[in-house]
């Protein structure tokens, strides 16, 4: 009975040293994982995304753990396997099939090459108005586009036959990134519980702290996914309208560069509207960018206010700054660490003054 009663960490700076202690060694655990951070952090962020289906699995049709977990698991493999494929297989067709008509463009009657021809002219005369020695051509216009979306083309190219090439280190972070959501699923609740014991605050501001990174990064993640689907749907339907072949094709190429802010649709759908002018079909193209510009491109900021709760909304200056910065030192993670990191400072400021300044002043 003595030794259940013994309480330990009594001796003098005993705590403070194995905090030190505790601290170095979470520090060289994320040294050696920090190959597979991405994929670690992904994993948290999906397994508290499909704790309703976990929880709907236990408690409703009283499954048991390690099943509800496998399944949970499985929906998740299905999911990205799905994805990945598609758009792999899209992002290929579409650049062999906008190589095959860039390569095939040629001079012909059409309005658009009198457009062309009235632009250089244009262009031309000023520059002999102002002596610069340089003459334009259509033929230069079209040889230098062919050039530059050929280049441009390839590297996609290239960059799709590097993922699909499945590389020993993609192929570890994807089995890490499943391996670790099918154990974090069924043990979610208690890591938080046992993340709540250890951090030295209050209970109500550790929860509200694991609440806003959990929620936002939720938020970001079916942002992302939400937004892609309604952005690749709708210039689907006025791909369709418009009679544009292939048209399923680039509504998963749309989907996939949706994950870029801003100026991602606009990459594969504006080039096509260009397509469309360059071949005399003016309605067509004007039509399809200006959906663009004012509904497909602008859609994501709608459907973010609808998706993000109340509680982890940020303003557009901040939420701008968060994502593009985080873009810039992350890449496409950053679409998720950013916010992430934003509203931690957000919710030390709102504890700041609710919680610690108040105290401050009672004493």
């Amino acid at each position: 009975m003595a030794t259940k009663n013994k309480k330990y960490f009594q001796k003098e700076h005993s705590k403070l040293i194995f905090t030190i202690l505790a601290l170095a060694v979470f520090g060289f655990v994320l040294v050696v994982a920090k190959p597979y951070l991405n994929a670690i952090l992904l994993a948290i962020i999906v397994a508290y995304i499909v704790q309703p289906i976990y929880k709907f699995l236990t408690q409703k049709l009283n499954t048991k753990t390690v099943s509800a977990s496998l399944l949970s698991t499985a929906l998740i493999i299905l999911f990205t396997l799905i994805i990945g494929v598609a758009l792999g297989i899209a992002v290929i067709n579409i650049a062999l099939l906008i190589s095959e008509q860039v390569n095939n463009l040629k001079l012909d009657s059409s309005t658009a090459t009198h457009y062309l021809q009235d632009g250089t002219d244009w262009i031309n005369q000023k520059m002999y108005k102002f002596n610069l020695p340089i003459e334009i051509t259509i033929q230069e216009v079209i040889d230098n586009l062919q050039s530059s979306l050929s280049g441009l083309l390839n590297n996609v190219l290239s960059t799709v036959s590097s993922i699909s090439s499945f590389s020993v280190d993609a192929f570890f972070n994807l089995m890490i990134f499943y391996g670790l959501t099918f154990v974090i699923i069924p043990k979610f609740d208690k890591i938080v519980s046992f993340i709540k014991q250890i951090i030295p605050f209050e209970e109500e501001i550790t929860s509200l702290y694991i609440k806003r990174t959990l929620e936002t990064a939720k938020a970001m993640v079916w942002g992302m996914l939400i937004i892609a689907a309604g952005q690749s749907l709708l210039a689907g339907l006025v791909l369709y309208f418009l009679g544009t072949p292939y048209t399923l094709l680039i509504m998963l190429l749309v989907a996939l560069f949706s994950f870029i802010p801003l100026l991602g649709t606009g990459i594969v759908i504006l080039p096509i509207a260009g397509m469309y002018i360059l071949n005399g079909q003016i309605l067509q193209g004007l039509v399809l960018a200006l959906a663009q510009i004012i509904v497909i491109g602008n859609i994501d900021t709608i459907l973010r206010a609808k998706l993000i709760p109340k509680d982890v909304r940020m303003s557009i200056f901040i939420s701008f700054i968060a994502i593009f910065g985080g873009l810039s030192i992350w890449g496409i993670w950053g679409l998720i660490y950013g916010p992430v990191i934003f509203m931690l400072l957000l919710t030390t400021i709102e504890v700041t003054n609710k919680y610690y300044l108040p105290s401050k002043t009672k004493k």
